[in-house]
């Protein structure tokens, strides 16, 4: 929401500095300028404003209505989602949905749940509702347009909602262009390739969106934790030894992982992706056991 507003702000001529000062005194937040930093922006003024605040300052920013992104909100825990992974909604024709089935199980060794339709959803309950509160509670959206694509009045409703969502977007092209607005843009061709390579398109694109890149290790982590066999915890063993490198605490994380889960831990697949990757940033190899928290 922050990260929006900012570009609302960057945009809009109407927003002025007088009248961004004017909202953020409004909300008690420091007005721009007021530390006589020239560094000093608006997404420092408003770090610590409240949830509650946030959220009426948004409306007033975006023109969205104040139940528009409570709802928003209320889905972020949707049971749609695996926790920690980044929401991802992956648009295709039902026609493709086996090939757009094996691009989500492929990226969600990567920690990226993608929302496939009829694969993903609930059963016993709406499917257009789902589908509606997967498109209200995705961060990011990738449209994957085969021929049929540009034929589907879904599909365009979908990135319609994406556009309006304002989240980061991708198109890959496999190999149809998309049409209308976002059709201006110069996607990836796909045409004669594997769903494996199309998946690695679109983690390479998610990979350099700043605000995920923290999610992305946690979403690996995660993935790791519940690899149910040695295949998959060894494929996203080889991606965490991609990262530059990991915080203290993801660190520990991944050491309790790999003594907690027998398929990462007993894994030859594992050792021969992470043992370079602890050597090479002073890290014992294997991990020790995390010590027991004490009970008193």
């Amino acid at each position: 929401m922050k990260r929006q507003m900012v570009d609302v702000l960057d945009e809009d001529r109407n927003w002025n500095f007088r009248r961004v000062n004017l909202l953020l005194i409004e909300y008690g937040c420091t007005p721009l300028g007021g530390y006589g930093n020239d560094d000093f922006a608006f997404e420092d003024s408003v770090k610590d404003v409240s949830d509650s605040d946030l959220i009426e300052m948004y409306s007033l920013v975006t023109g969205t209505e104040v139940d528009d992104v409570q709802s928003q909100i209320e889905t972020v825990d949707s049971s749609l989602w695996k926790p920690g992974y980044v929401r991802l909604f992956l648009s295709h024709s039902a026609r493709h949905k086996k090939f757009i089935g094996q691009v989500a199980d492929e990226l969600a060794v990567s920690g990226i749940h993608a929302f496939v339709a009829h694969d993903t959803m609930e059963y016993e309950l709406p499917w257009q509702e789902q589908i509606e509160e997967a498109l209200r509670s995705m961060q990011a959206f990738v449209a994957v347009t085969h021929a049929e694509f540009l034929d589907s009045a879904w599909c365009h409703q979908e990135i319609g909602w994406a556009l309006g969502r304002g989240v980061p977007k991708y198109v890959v092209r496999a190999p149809a262009d998309p049409t209308g607005f976002i059709g201006r843009t110069q996607w990836p061709q796909a045409g004669d390739v594997d769903h494996r390579q199309v998946a690695q398109i679109i983690l390479q694109w998610v990979s350099k969106i700043p605000e995920f890149s923290d999610q992305i290790v946690d979403g690996l982590l995660a993935a790791l934790r519940s690899a149910g066999n040695y295949m998959d915890a060894g494929a996203t063993a080889k991606r965490i030894a991609t990262i530059e490198t990991l915080t203290p605490k993801q660190w520990a994380t991944l050491a309790e992982i790999y003594h907690e889960n027998d398929q990462v831990g007993g894994a030859g697949l594992v050792g021969r992706a992470l043992a370079p990757y602890y050597r090479e940033h002073g890290q014992a190899w294997p991990p020790a056991r995390p010590a027991e928290p004490d009970p008193f």
